[in-house]
């Protein structure tokens, strides 16, 4: 096969979920096996499933930040199952006692890994896995892992402990959703159950949309009131008198959109993830495709098209600055062009002019534009919030700090010699308070 032809097919290998074996892969599965062994492990199944996630998920975080190792989550996950399910059979051949753990932790892992439809991948490329046949899918790999598994179980009388795994956590109710004062960020939980029955804990996700649509937290939760409470603490006072209510369907599917994503835009991470999230990277996949798999995406609200926002806009301020609409024409396409996700929930999700995003934008359209471009737009920042603003009927300190922003972003140019101080190299970049 000649080089051109071969990196076409390793392209369309890995574009079809698979992922070659790395040298660090045997080492990594080792440390997460040895904890399993060590640990106690608890009855409950969210909770078996949280301490899994935790042990999957710190090795997960290490590797992440290790220099020239790389990642490959979903086959990384499915190879780990597979050694988990193989180490537990030596143990169980040679009458080990610490078969336990690993039974515990194969368990875990079948209750957090994603499911996936073998043919997501193959209806945007026809043909592709029949090409490559030995990718195998993390969530049957688990799955027939955990059955070969208690069938050896069964077969030598040993009581597992552990309850049904066969169809995990199920949508047992309807998702609520909480916003912030300004509109951009979300808090989205829905109630799950393993038993088929009334919900038995509740899953929540932290999404923030001040630039694009990004998952920034998630957790397993004893109640919605739980959840809400925590989101509050971590959002600050721009969340402080948030209330859940209802969540349409479409909605529901707009906001966990990035968990839905399959292939290679599945496995791509910023590098920047607090630990916690990592713990949650598997689970809020599975977790976000399983109550969007039970719902109508399309029921519910549409998006909001900002098709008039412009022209609105720039009457607005003729009126404010007294001078003609077209003197700002250009400036406001440059501002709406890096005003947030480009697929909005809705009205006030678009206007949302958090101090986050008027930070983000002002990044964006300094490293995106020429400098006099660039300029002109962030000079316009401070009216363009000042529209916002008005649009919402934001008030008090929220509109103030909006307001201050905005001013901050525009004596920030392009050119200035103390040029941008970006406010992610001081603050973390996920969870971070509104």
């Amino acid at each position: 096969m000649v080089q051109g032809q071969s990196t076409l097919r390793e392209l369309a290998y890995r574009l079809a979920g698979g992922a070659p074996v790395a040298a660090w892969w045997s080492e990594s599965y080792t440390c997460i096996l040895a904890r399993a062994r060590t640990l106690t492990w608890p009855s409950c199944l969210v909770d078996l499933e949280t301490q899994a996630c935790r042990i999957v998920g710190d090795e997960f975080y290490d590797r992440l930040r290790s220099p020239c190792t790389g990642l490959h989550p979903a086959q990384w996950l499915r190879a780990l199952a597979e050694e988990t399910g193989a180490a537990l059979r030596t143990a169980l051949a040679q009458g080990a006692d610490d078969w336990h753990g690993l039974w515990a932790l194969l368990c875990g892992l079948a209750l957090m890994v994603p499911r996936t439809s073998a043919d997501t991948v193959s209806q945007a490329v026809p043909g592709i896995r029949e090409e490559f046949p030995d990718i195998k899918d993390p969530y049957e790999t688990a799955l027939a892992e955990v059955d070969k598994a208690a069938k050896l179980l069964a077969n030598r009388g040993l009581e597992p402990g552990v309850g049904r795994l066969t169809h995990g956590s199920q949508p047992a109710g309807e998702p609520l959703v909480a916003r912030d004062i300004y509109g951009s960020r979300f808090l989205l939980a829905a109630p799950f159950s393993y038993s088929g029955g009334g919900s038995d804990h509740w899953y929540a996700w932290d999404v923030d949309l001040c630039w694009i649509t990004v998952v920034v937290g998630a957790g397993a939760f004893a109640s919605a009131e739980d959840a809400l409470r925590e989101w509050r603490d971590v959002v600050g006072p721009a969340a402080s008198a948030a209330a859940l209510s209802p969540c349409a369907a479409g909605m529901t599917a707009r906001l966990l959109a990035p968990c839905l994503q399959t292939g290679i835009l599945a496995d791509m991470l910023q590098g920047r993830e607090p630990r916690e999230l990592i713990h949650e990277h598997y689970r809020l996949l599975r977790r976000a495709r399983d109550l969007t798999g039970s719902v109508d995406a399309c029921a519910g609200s549409s998006p909001f098209g900002p098709g008039h926002v412009r022209d609105a806009f720039l009457d607005w301020h003729a009126t404010w600055r007294g001078e003609d609409p077209a003197a700002a024409a250009e400036a406001v396409g440059t501002v709406l062009g890096e005003w947030g996700p480009h697929e909005n929930l809705d009205e006030r999700s678009f206007y949302a002019c958090s101090p986050h995003r008027i930070e983000m934008a002002a990044h964006l359209i300094r490293e995106g534009y020429y400098p006099d471009d660039a300029n002109t737009a962030l000079r316009l920042l401070p009216e363009w919030t000042q529209w916002c603003i008005e649009q919402t009927g934001l008030d008090g300190n929220a509109a103030g700090r909006s307001r201050e922003a905005a001013r901050s972003a525009a004596s920030v140019l392009v050119g200035d010699e103390a040029g941008e101080q970006v406010a992610e190299d001081d603050e973390p970049p996920f969870r971070r308070q509104e």
